[in-house]
């Protein structure tokens, strides 16, 4: 694992950019024609921009959000509403807490069922400070930028709504389309402040696929956890939300997303929270024509009309005719954006692992792969012997979760891209 992190960390231009490359190919071949990079650095930007310079550049659109604890000036600099070669800077990301599955999401109230070795009255916590997040979301207000803030916990969405209404009171709250990522842990009333201050909710109702039953079992308890994602709380309210996959937690499933949001099945066949299942048509709004609108983009995305992008994908089965319990099982046949095929099931290799699924009840290995890297990384590679075994088995459960693989992959691959950038940028 450690020789992964070496790997990764030494890709050179080239080998950066085919890494951006096999992305967009990846969500392409998924039937997705508009991308979204939802935690940026400078240097992962520029290698977008120098891939999407190139002739056979990047096959579908992409909207990145660098991180606005990072570099502040590069986000003003490159905000834009117009793709240049399929690419732009929508905004600004910020990350309050941390992953539900890992036990590292902030809450306002004690795990159900923790990991042994953590104290009966373990909340989780911030990634952020209370000035940090007040300071970054006044900065996005008054520059009029766009932020998307990742919040899972009931502690963290109390911040974030508390920084968001200060913020608003103090520049105003005209069309701002400012983004909720996750809400896992959303309570009801939160929900009420969230539509009262115009946020936009991209839920992730694939968790209750990859981590339902951790979350009745351990995380919350069964009660709350049937109200993870609470896309049926935000419906009651006359509100629209996107859905979202998180890759590369896990896949970028599009069928594995539409069919979470309808059925809410976990992957002992258990149903999290029925009162939040949608049906098909809600769901596929939930990834065309809702996120379109999350991202101003439509009134030339999101639905089929005159004088719109002609970006279609091409599907097995239609999910509104069939057995919502069988959507997981459609394939996409064909991706089209504006006209042009940039994916045919019939032209892809049988083998490739592009196309790879986890089955239910079994390991996800390629993340399972990633967490093990992350928990690695961790580790010092001078503890031998006992210790070394020690670590690894009290590290080893799912307390390595999203936002540890998430961080392992920004710190592995942000040095190589900044080193690459010097190469590819004038």
């Amino acid at each position: 694992m450690w020789r992964l992190a070496e790997i990764l960390g030494g890709l050179d231009a080239e080998g950066s950019i085919e890494m951006v490359r096999a992305g967009v190919d990846l969500v392409a071949s998924y039937g997705y024609t508009t991308a979204q990079e939802g935690r940026a650095s400078t240097g992962q930007v520029q290698m977008m921009q120098a891939l999407a310079a190139q002739p056979d550049g990047l096959k579908v659109d992409v909207v990145a959000y660098p991180d606005i604890l990072i570099d502040r000036d590069f986000i003003l600099e490159e905000q834009s509403f117009d793709y240049e070669n399929g690419l732009r800077v929508g905004g600004a990301k910020l990350t309050i807490d941390g992953s539900p599955q890992g036990f590292t999401a902030w809450r306002d109230k004690p795990y159900y069922a923790p990991p042994p070795q953590m104290r009966s009255d373990y909340v989780g916590y911030p990634a952020a400070s209370p000035d940090q997040v007040f300071d970054a979301i006044d900065w996005a207000y008054e520059n009029d930028v766009q932020i998307l803030t990742h919040s899972n916990g009931e502690a963290a969405s109390d911040l974030l709504l508390a920084a968001t209404g200060a913020a608003a009171e103090k520049h105003g709250n005209d069309d701002r389309r400012s983004v909720l990522i996750h809400g896992q842990f959303l309570r009801e009333d939160q929900v009420d402040r969230i539509k009262a201050l115009d946020i936009f909710p991209s839920l992730f109702p694939m968790h209750t696929f990859y981590w339902g039953d951790w979350h009745r079992d351990r995380t919350v308890g069964p009660e709350a956890a049937d109200n993870i994602s609470p896309t049926g709380w935000v419906l009651k309210r006359g509100m629209r939300f996107s859905t979202h996959h998180d890759a590369p937690v896990a896949f970028p499933d599009s069928m594995r997303v539409l069919d979470a949001t309808v059925t809410r099945r976990s992957r002992s066949g258990d149903i999290i929270g029925a009162a939040h299942r949608v049906d098909p048509m809600t769901a596929l709004k939930a990834m065309t024509i809702w996120p379109a609108w999350q991202h101003f983009e439509e009134n030339t995305k999101g639905s089929l009309e005159v004088g719109k992008l002609a970006d279609l994908v091409v599907l097995s089965a239609d999910p509104t005719a069939i057995d919502p319990e069988t959507i997981d099982q459609i394939r996409v046949l064909r991706t089209i954006k504006e006209d042009e095929v940039v994916y045919d099931a019939s032209e892809r290799d049988e083998g490739s692992l592009l196309q790879w699924r986890p089955v239910p009840g079994r390991i996800d290995t390629g993340s399972e792969m990633l967490r093990r890297a992350a928990l690695m990384r961790e580790i010092p590679r001078d503890l031998s012997g006992v210790r070394r075994r020690v670590a690894l088995r009290a590290g080893s459960g799912p307390t390595h979760g999203a936002t540890c693989v998430s961080g392992y992959l920004f710190a592995t691959l942000t040095p190589g891209f900044e080193r690459a950038k010097d190469r590819l940028i004038p």
